[in-house]
């Protein structure tokens, strides 16, 4: 047990250290929204390729008809925090004309919680779950520290005279049942969910505190929005599932989410495309706007293998699939005019997904997951996510835990621009998203 611990604790922390490559922006949630995991451990643990196995009533709604076998009553809740930090530096540049360092000057961190819940009930071959969980979050973070200009001797004593900041939090939440059924070595299973939103808020805006020297804020005086929003209709999600068994030791399974069309009344976020860095902008105005979301459907396929292994051991893998060029996202600007719309070219994606579960003891399961996502905006944006987890079972009680992580490093222009002056050509991002998940489950 002792040596099992230490090559636990060798791989997270070698998981740790390759995760530094990883890629993922929060930066474009307010136009692509992340997807969120459904909140369990299990799930979460195994970077979500276990689509064809049932880990609870919350990832029935991966492929409802995982829930097929199950038989009994099973009470399962969860919690899921996402942190995010980000650093933004620009380059020093010497007399020479070479760079000598990155100066940081913006350090932004943030958390969003995430709640789920569900109950299963199964009998013979009939599985049915009542359930909640998040779907997708338009979490962004940003608060930028402005300086002013001193002259010797006050070197390094720069007084603040103000704040950049924006802050995006909430969760838009599936809330709806799912059912399948066993025949043979088949299971069968469909899924409905209405889409609400939970704690949307936006903040962002300029904070002046030295009045007399704005020279490096974007605005002369003190901005500031603050507003809560709401979906202004409660869109519906469909997902269908079939699991094939083949013997003992091999299952494929293939799912289908799908799309879904949000539309919402707020301020703030109008969607632009750069054509100079091919990446698309977000323009932070006071302006209302109606924006309409359309969000493309995804479709996947899952395999489960369990080897013949002393250590029960199960193995999963899976492939989705999402034509983002059927994305779109339009608004009405209060201010113009006709609908107006992002024209960008997005591209189709494949999410990889891997992870493998040993059951150290007959209460303990050690899990590590590795998922690849192509960006619908550009192939170096590319994103790895790295997981790992484990849990503890007590009779009728289980408690599951899991960890993942992502970074990226990429350029982009400054996102607030000083008065009277042009956004630097580009800046260097690094963000870091660390999310975890607490799941517990009872069985009746």
């Amino acid at each position: 047990m002792k040596n099992l611990t230490t090559a636990i604790s060798r791989l997270l922390t070698l998981t740790l250290v390759i995760s530094s490559t990883a890629m993922g922006q929060s930066y474009f949630n307010a136009l692509l929204m992340n997807e969120l995991s459904t909140g369990h451990g299990r799930d979460m643990a195994l970077s979500g390729a276990n689509t064809s196995d049932y880990s609870g009533p919350l990832n029935t709604l991966n492929n409802p008809a995982n829930q097929g076998g199950f038989k009994g009553v099973l009470l399962s809740g969860g919690l899921m925090i996402m942190g995010m930090n980000e650093n933004r530096s620009y380059p020093a540049i010497d007399q020479f004309g070479d760079r000598v360092t990155d100066n940081v000057y913006v350090v932004s961190r943030g958390y969003q919680p995430a709640y789920s819940g569900g109950v299963s009930w199964g009998i013979d071959k009939l599985g049915v779950s009542l359930v909640t969980v998040p779907f997708v979050t338009p979490a962004f973070f940003y608060k930028e520290e402005i300086r002013g200009s001193l002259y010797p001797p006050n070197v390094n004593r720069d007084p603040l005279i103000g704040y950049h900041h924006i802050e995006q939090t909430g969760v838009i939440q599936k809330t709806g049942a799912s059912f399948a059924s066993a025949f043979g070595s088949w299971s069968i299973g469909g899924g409905i969910q209405v889409l609400h939103g939970i704690d949307l808020e936006n903040k962002f805006g300029v904070s002046v505190i030295d009045s007399n020297d704005v020279s490096a804020l974007a605005s002369e005086t003190t901005f500031l929005q603050h507003e809560t929003w709401s979906l202004n209709k409660s869109p519906v999600v469909f997902n269908l599932g079939i699991i094939k068994d083949l013997g003992m030791h091999w299952r494929i399974s293939a799912s289908y989410q799908s799309g879904v069309n949000l539309e919402s009344t707020r301020q703030g976020a109008i969607p632009l495309f750069d054509t100079t860095m091919a990446y698309p902008l977000v323009s932070w105005t006071s302006d209302t706007l109606m924006l309409d979301t359309e969000i493309p459907g995804k479709f996947e396929i899952g395999l489960r293998m369990k080897p013949s292994n002393p250590l029960p051991t199960s193995v999963y893998i899976s492939v989705a699939y999402q034509d983002w060029s059927q994305y779109s996202v339009s608004y009405v600007d209060s201010l113009s005019d006709g609908t107006n719309s992002l024209n960008y070219p997005m591209q189709e994606t494949f999410t990889i997904s891997g992870g493998v579960e040993h059951w150290v003891s007959d209460q303990v399961p050690f899990r590590a997951g590795f998922s690849w996502i192509e960006s619908p905006l550009a192939d170096e944006l590319a994103q790895s996510r790295f997981s790992a987890g484990s849990g503890w079972v007590s009779g009728p009680l289980q408690f599951d835990i899991a960890m993942q992580i992502s970074s990226v490093q990429y350029s982009f222009v400054d996102i607030f621009t000083p008065v009277e002056l042009t956004a630097n050509d580009r800046e260097f991002v690094r963000e870091t998203n660390t999310t975890y998940s607490f799941t517990v489950s009872y069985s009746l």
